[in-house]
């Protein structure tokens, strides 16, 4: 356990040092005019939610992705914003991560619900990393339990057969804190290891609802989201945004084009 909690601080530490979107080596600040050019409220065909890692500044490492995606799905059609949660690490204090997790969870589901009543004729997507990729999961499958030492509260699974789930054209993890292994929308060498934590058989049945619109990237060796591949390496949790961003872009396309 105080393995976990040391990786899990030297990940906050290389964070908190980096401002940037893609580590860790970074050439795209998050908070360019050119990726805050998308972030909107308005309704639009498409509209991202992004939950960033742990202490990260908001948007995080997605920022750059996210830009590429809009940009590739129109830039007048698409917009985004940030799940509004603190996105704390244990290095805050050793319940402060499930406080944040489940934070994320209720305001993430908060603010989808929000958006697609507004905007009901909108796409929506969600992406996330680290934290944020677990906190993505609890969305769409519930979350809550025990990880590191601290317990997140539950939080219930938002329905894939209704609005807002039934919105959802596809979410995308990145390195998810809480995971199981062997799930048929895994991608990665990774997909053979478990997260910190498993999910519960109740959210795993629930997540796979979404399992046709979801992709969880899991790079073997990552010490959050695939425990137990040696050696770990904290820069392979880092590094899905130099190597996936292409891939993803080129997916979601092909369900925006499936779904015209």
């Amino acid at each position: 356990m105080k393995a976990a909690l040391s990786t899990l601080a030297v990940i906050a530490a290389v964070a908190f040092a980096q401002d940037r979107c893609d580590a860790p080596y970074p050439n795209v600040f998050c908070n360019t005019t050119e990726i805050l050019a998308f972030q909107s409220s308005d309704c639009k065909a498409y509209h991202v939610f992004l939950a960033r890692g742990s202490d990260e500044p908001y948007p995080g490492r997605q920022g750059n992705i996210t830009r590429e995606i809009c940009s590739r799905l129109g830039s007048n059609d698409c917009g985004f914003e940030n799940i509004e949660y603190p996105a704390k690490s244990t290095a805050w204090g050793k319940d402060e991560w499930c406080k944040s997790a489940a934070k994320g969870a209720a305001s993430g589901q908060s603010q989808i619900k929000a958006y697609a009543s507004k905007c009901p004729n909108s796409k929506l997507l969600l992406l996330g990393f680290s934290q944020g990729a677990s906190v993505t999961q609890d969305i769409l499958g519930g979350g809550g339990g025990q990880v590191f030492e601290c317990d997140q509260a539950t939080n219930p699974a938002l329905d894939a057969s209704i609005s807002p789930g039934s919105n959802i054209l596809a979410a995308v993890t990145f390195g998810a804190v809480i995971r199981s292994k062997n799930q048929n929308f895994t991608i990665g060498d990774g997909v053979n290891y478990n997260g910190r934590r498993a999910r519960t058989e109740s959210q795993l049945a629930a997540l796979n609802k979404y399992s046709n619109r979801l992709r969880d990237y899991c790079h073997y060796g990552d010490p959050m989201c695939a425990v137990g591949s040696t050696p770990e390496n904290v820069y392979v949790h880092l590094d899905y945004f130099l190597e996936h961003n292409e891939e993803v872009i080129a997916w979601i396309s092909e369900k925006a084009q499936a779904d015209t």
